[in-house]
């Protein structure tokens, strides 16, 4: 059946992006019925690859780039995730051209969660979401908000915590047992029996995990990156529940305020384990509407 009503769009209620350090290696955008958000993470290389401020900032500019060129020709979803990894691995290939090499597990991935939303029937919209990594969506349904995330690399970021020292570690300083547990995950980076993410080397297109949901219209959803998320995930101040209803209550400031108040409480982060004393932190609010 061919439905013909005004056709649905995303309305942003907030949006932050906050750096943890010097570079803020996220991303986030909207376009029509299509919102996203992008978590980069720059490879171990001592070489940079990029012009950008970092690797990772380079390839969370990329993405973003194509996702919002992608959304204004109406083409995501599958196909324009497709053609999103063939821009990202062109245009990686062109700006290391010059370089007589790199490793695969050096060059910058990233998380990346998108959602688009399509009309349904009974005045309804459909919002299907695509993820690859631990970016998050909370999405309101009939029995509570529901967490769409792609947990595969959960077993290796366990894995970097475990190596951690006791009682935690320097501001700013990676413990060599760290950096060791994480090229060793890096390894299984976008490999049946690993994680997957977007990367300019690696293919990655069809192992995305993918979400659909029914909403009402004007129905509140979440997009956030893990450093957003620490809230959560971290630092136990809310449940999923209760910071998507303090986002929709219009309290974004102010959660802002309370992550960075947690993580300067904790600087050796040893309380609270965690390998960035800093993350960067993105979060984007949006409302599911009609444009007629």
């Amino acid at each position: 059946m061919t439905l013909t009503g005004p056709k649905p769009l995303f309305r942003s209620l907030y949006r932050q992006s906050l750096s943890g350090s010097r570079i803020n290696e996220d991303g986030l955008g909207l376009h029509g019925h299509s919102a996203w958000v992008i978590d980069g993470a720059t490879g171990l290389s001592t070489e940079q690859l990029t012009k950008g401020g970092s690797d990772a900032a380079w390839l969370a500019g990329v993405i973003g780039e194509t996702l919002e060129r992608l959304a204004s020709e109406d083409c995501l979803g599958a196909e324009g995730l497709r053609r999103l990894e063939s821009e990202v691995q062109r245009r990686f290939e062109a700006v290391t051209a010059h370089l007589p090499g790199h490793h695969v597990h050096h060059t910058p991935s990233a998380c990346l969660g998108l959602i688009q939303a399509r009309e349904a029937e009974a005045g309804k919209l459909m919002v299907k979401g695509f993820f690859l990594g631990d970016v998050v969506a909370l999405v309101p349904r009939e029995h509570g908000i529901v967490r769409w995330t792609d947990e595969r690399a959960k077993p290796f970021e366990r894995k970097t915590l475990a190596a951690l020292e006791a009682g935690g570690h320097e501001l700013g300083q990676m413990p060599e047992a760290v950096r060791r547990q994480i090229l060793e995950n890096r390894t299984k980076l976008n490999q049946p029996d690993g994680y997957w993410v977007v990367s300019p080397s690696l293919p990655w297109v069809g192992r995305e995990l993918r979400f659909e949901a029914q909403i009402q219209v004007g129905e509140v959803i979440v997009l956030a990156t893990d450093g957003f998320m620490r809230l959560v995930d971290v630092f136990s101040a809310y449940t999923d529940r209760s910071l998507h209803a303090a986002l929709a209550e219009g309290r974004g400031e102010e959660l802002i305020e309370e992550l960075r108040a947690l993580e300067r409480g904790d600087l050796r982060s040893g309380d609270y384990p965690r390998v960035k004393t800093h993350d960067d932190a993105t979060v984007l609010v949006i409302a599911a509407e009609t444009s007629g």
